[in-house]
């Protein structure tokens, strides 16, 4: 009988280098989403205002709506089941526990998500990602096909919700619902809190912010947690039936479904999310429409289509090694991803911030497109640069420490040459 191997951190041999890439890749369009709630009041996708009056920011923000928001977090969700997975039966072969392994490792990213929405920046999606870890881990022996199943009928839920919802707003005259009693005033609540908002980010105190930061965080845990959560987890689900079909380990044999992918996800995700960010703006923003949620409740359809339309076109690049050499600096990325992540949040904060440059409120949609791709720019190098030298990214390293135990080894060995050995 074989003693249990020891456990410890996947090694660079181990990794596979698509999956860094499309991390990488992911990062980008996280930033790129996230943006508007760096630098707006996140009440703005209620009341329908703006970032920006003009052209540009107009058209940018009507680019980020169609090809970002929205489908990138399916990616990066279905890569973080997908890796659970992996690391999963990894432990598993060496003899280890893979249940209790991930329990502690949600738990510690549980307590990184809470330091991250309480302190920095309270968009966090760490907290959402350990709750829906943990209830991954209860399909964890469910067959790969009841998998897909399972993820079809978690992403039915919110919407049939929501759809019926509209329809039955609309049956039942929710055209007229603007001019109900008591609208006027809670549109003008709205909008006082959208001003409060700006105030307190862009010239509040360090404590005025850290309360209005917390209030806002509990308000999007307590009326999105149910919708965001199932969608979450759906995706999770989906990246465990690609763990277990080993997708990723056998891509040369899997690439005719990454072709379909391609047509599918990109032939029908761009055109339906068009269609939907068109109709979205088209109503004008009127939250008191039953049509209002509709758009965004069909987008947990159509999101996650275009998504795997992104992952399935990055993949088949991948398989050409003049793109694995220009996609070098997006592997480094994604090795870091956690580490890029929460960097994100601490740059827009600072400069948005009163602490720090107190632009909050001020940058419209395409200065903020700009500078979400400079960022983006910036990391890519300084990932590259840290990993010349590192085995993980800072938080990956604290991350790795605190699930096993023991303090990680953080520094590579280094190479001697023959001469100077």
């Amino acid at each position: 009988m074989h003693s249990p191997q020891p456990l410890g951190p996947t090694t660079a041999n181990e990794r596979i280098d698509a999956l860094d890439i499309l991390r990488g890749f992911a990062l980008l369009g996280i930033l790129v989403a996230n943006m508007g709630l760096f630098s707006f009041p996140f009440i703005a996708q209620i009341t329908g205002t703006p970032r920006g009056e003009g052209a540009l920011d107009r058209l940018a923000e009507f680019l980020i709506a169609w090809l970002a928001t929205g489908k990138f977090y399916p990616l990066f969700s279905f890569l973080f089941g997908l890796g659970m997975t992996l690391q999963m039966e990894r432990i598993q072969a060496a003899g280890g526990r893979p249940v209790r392994f991930m329990v502690r490792r949600m738990l510690v990213l549980m307590v990184f998500g809470l330091i991250h929405a309480l302190l920095i920046w309270n968009g966090d999606i760490l907290f959402v990602y350990a709750i829906a870890g943990l209830l991954l881990l209860l399909f964890r022996n469910v067959p790969a096909r009841n998998l897909l199943i399972w993820a079809g009928v978690l992403v039915a839920i919110p919407v049939v919700l929501g759809v019926g919802g509209g329809l039955l707003g609309l049956a039942m005259g929710g055209a007229s619902a603007a001019n109900a009693p008591g609208m006027r005033e809670f549109n003008a609540l709205l909008q006082d809190l959208e001003r409060r908002t700006i105030e307190t980010y862009a010239r509040g105190t360090w404590g005025e912010i850290f309360v209005w930061r917390a209030i806002e965080w509990l308000i999007v845990m307590i009326f999105s947690a149910f919708g965001t959560w199932l969608h979450v987890l759906a995706l999770f689900l989906v990246g465990m039936y690609f763990g277990k079909r080993q997708v990723f380990q056998q891509l040369e044999a899997h690439l005719p479904m990454f072709r379909h992918g391609v047509r599918i996800g990109l032939g029908v995700g761009l055109p339906a999310s068009f269609a939907l960010t068109w109709l979205a703006r088209a109503g004008g923003g009127d939250f008191t429409s039953p049509l209002f949620g509709l758009w965004a409740t069909l987008g947990l359809i159509v999101g996650p289509v275009l998504a795997f339309g992104y992952l399935s076109g990055l993949v088949l690049l991948t398989q050409r090694d003049s793109w694995r050499r220009w996609f070098a600096p997006l592997a480094a990325a994604g090795r870091m991803a956690l580490s890029n992540y929460i960097m994100q949040s601490v740059v827009c904060t600072l400069i948005f911030y009163s602490f720090g440059l107190g632009l909050f409120g001020q940058i419209g949609a395409f200065a903020g497109l700009v500078l979400s791709i400079v960022i983006w720019l910036v990391q890519l190098p300084i990932s590259v640069a840290w990993l010349s030298r590192f085995r993980f990214g800072p938080l990956e390293w604290l991350w790795r420490s605190l699930t096993y135990g023991r303090l990680q080894k953080l520094c590579k060995a280094a190479v001697h040459s023959p001469a100077t050995s």
